[in-house]
């Protein structure tokens, strides 16, 4: 075998016994706090803490850069100075974001975690999404990247960075350490209904490209019990170099550029803001700041359409913005997407409901002292207690392909609800916006839900699709809709706003393409992912999508900053500016 082939495979092997370890990770040191009286310079200063800036911190740390972290909000999980954890995890260095049975809480309590200048939830916290949310991880149906990422991101483009990032974070259908599924009833209902009308139970990791008429068990990022993720992997890593530092609670309110050069970042923290440099010439900024808080730097750095400029100009932060002159026009905030949620309830006799929100403050003891003791039982699983997952694709009459993608979990009106979840994601063409307000707030101004007939169609197509399958399932009781209601009727009645259709997975405000923004394309950063206009500034996060993907996207976010990464690093330095 070739020598980097050995290579490849020792480190995978070494990833795999780190991660399938049941002893708890270690970094080499906790966040540090945002220093302004720091005169350090780095050469890559990266925005953002998410599945999309934690890959590229490490991967660039790791080709010897000396590189800075910057995280808006504060620590998460407890190996990184986090201290947000209930009374029965004192005593531990658990806090709640790192207990898979306690995600649900964000939906009780979002205080100093979720941002407070989007009209959206988003998590400003170490971790980002993959903090807050339920750590479902699947690799992408090659559709995700053919039918909607440009050259050199199609699925063949890909294929090294998907077998990077599952090399790194394998992911597991049985979080518990124990190796069992905990509650089961609501997948066993579920896919036996699927399988008696013809669906196929898949390993869907292993078979990416089966998605229509399948189900499978939910895959997760968990690892040795607790949520880990790209905090158990990517940051633990690059923590471990002293060419890398990260702070938390180090907002960033702009890139400092001159033309299309970027200088630094003005960062904001304790109540002050001063300017973190890069090394002169060579020094690159990448924001991986989200959807929304990506599009919103560039706002505030001059960057993005002119009506949203001045909205910025005429703001707080009018007397500190670039000048006018040196404004680039790009379409920053179009092309706004989020999976298309749709919920339906059914509810059996068979299906029992865990209360992890009781668990939170008041928990069974015998759960939390199985979780405490061995990371098994209930806990160990993420609520709402999934599963199964299931796949349909539905050709529209214009010829495209749409994917849906479902979740069941066990929650609901009855005791013996399941909610099923449709989301409808690769192949919509429905698109909205994202505009600033006075008060620098990010606001969806025009919702990007089933704007499209074809769209609609398919959703409507999905519904039933799914009661035809579950018809016959003995003692299954259909909640919403009713039994004597149209699925077309049943759509029809939801809203098409956020609050009705909203399933958090934003994409899009800083669309990546060759069609330069700045000449009336669609696109604000290029294929390299540089903001048109700029030598030496990048967008890498789920901003960048062009299109939906299939599923969660959290391991798409972290397959598309692994390939970016490799792509700025092959990039040659811009001249003196």
């Amino acid at each position: 075998m070739h020598s980097l082939q050995l290579w490849a495979v020792a480190g995978a092997v070494a990833a795999w016994l780190q991660i399938c370890a049941a002893v708890p990770y270690e970094p080499r040191s906790v966040a540090a706090s945002c220093s302004l009286s720091s005169k350090e310079t780095y050469d890559y200063i990266v925005v953002g803490s998410g599945p999309g800036g934690l890959p590229l911190a490490d991967r660039l740390s790791e080709a010897g850069h000396k590189v800075l972290l910057l995280e808006k909000g504060p620590p998460s999980s407890g190996r990184w100075g986090g201290t947000m954890r209930p009374s029965w995890l004192s005593g531990t260095n658990l806090t709640r974001f790192d207990v898979p049975g306690l995600c649900n809480q964000i939906w009780a309590d979002r205080n100093g975690i979720a941002c407070t200048d989007y009209d959206q939830l988003a998590g400003c916290i170490l971790g980002g999404g993959a903090a807050i949310n339920s750590g479902l991880y699947w690799k992408p149906h090659p559709d995700d990247w053919n039918q909607s990422f440009p050259l050199g991101w199609k699925a063949p483009d890909m294929q090294a960075a998907v077998d990077k990032v599952f090399a790194r974070l394998p992911g597991t259908t049985t979080p518990s350490m124990d190796g069992k599924l905990y509650l089961p009833q609501g997948y066993n209902t579920i896919s036996a209904g699927l399988s008696a009308a013809g669906w196929t139970s898949i390993v869907a990791n292993d078979q990416p490209d089966k998605r229509n008429k399948t189900f499978s068990h939910t895959t997760y990022y968990f690892s040795g019990g607790e949520r880990g993720g790209p905090m158990a992997t990517y940051l633990l890593t690059a923590s471990q170099r002293k060419n890398f530092a990260f702070w938390t609670n180090a907002g960033v309110k702009r890139v400092v550029r001159t033309g299309g050069h970027v200088t630094g970042v003005e960062v904001e923290c304790g109540g002050s803001s001063g300017v973190i440099s890069l090394t002169p010439t060579t020094g690159r900024v990448i924001i991986s700041a989200g959807t929304f808080g990506s599009a919103k730097i560039l706002w505030r750095s001059g960057i993005g359409p002119k009506d949203q400029l001045d909205v910025v100009k005429q703001s707080g932060d009018g007397s500190t913005m670039v000048a006018s002159d040196q404004w680039i026009n790009v379409p920053v905030g179009n092309n706004l997407y989020d999976h298309v949620g749709t919920d339906l309830e059914i509810a059996h006799p068979n299906v029992v409901n865990y209360d992890f929100y009781a668990a939170y403050n008041r928990p069974v003891q015998s759960d939390s002292q199985a979780y405490l003791n061995g990371r098994t039982g209930i806990l160990a699983q993420s609520a709402p207690n999934f599963g199964p997952m299931f796949w349909d694709i539905i050709t529209g009459a214009d010829g495209v392909n749409r994917h849906l993608h479902w979740q069941a979990r066990v929650e609901g009106s009855r005791g013996t609800s399941m909610t099923l979840t449709q989301y409808l994601g690769t192949g919509s063409v429905s698109r909205g916006r994202l505009t600033i307000n006075s008060q620098l707030k990010t606001i969806v101004s025009k919702s990007p839900y089933l704007n499209d007939n074809n769209d609609k169609a398919a959703v409507v197509q999905g519904v039933q699709n799914l009661r035809d399958a579950l018809d016959k399932v003995s003692g299954l009781t259909w909640v919403r809709p009713s039994k004597s209601q149209s699925s077309s009727a049943f759509v029809d009645s939801i809203p098409t706003t956020p609050g009705s259709r909203n399933s958090n997975h934003w994409i899009g405000t800083n669309k990546m393409g060759s069609d330069d923004g700045r000449s009336g394309g669609t696109a604000v950063v290029d294929t390299n992912t540089k903001v048109y206009g700029t030598d030496n500034l990048f967008v890498v996060d789920a901003s960048i999508f062009p299109g939906h993907v299939t599923s969660n996207p959290t391991a798409a976010i972290m397959i598309v900053a692994e390939h970016a990464a490799a792509k700025i690093l092959a990039l040659p330095f811009p001249a003196a500016a």
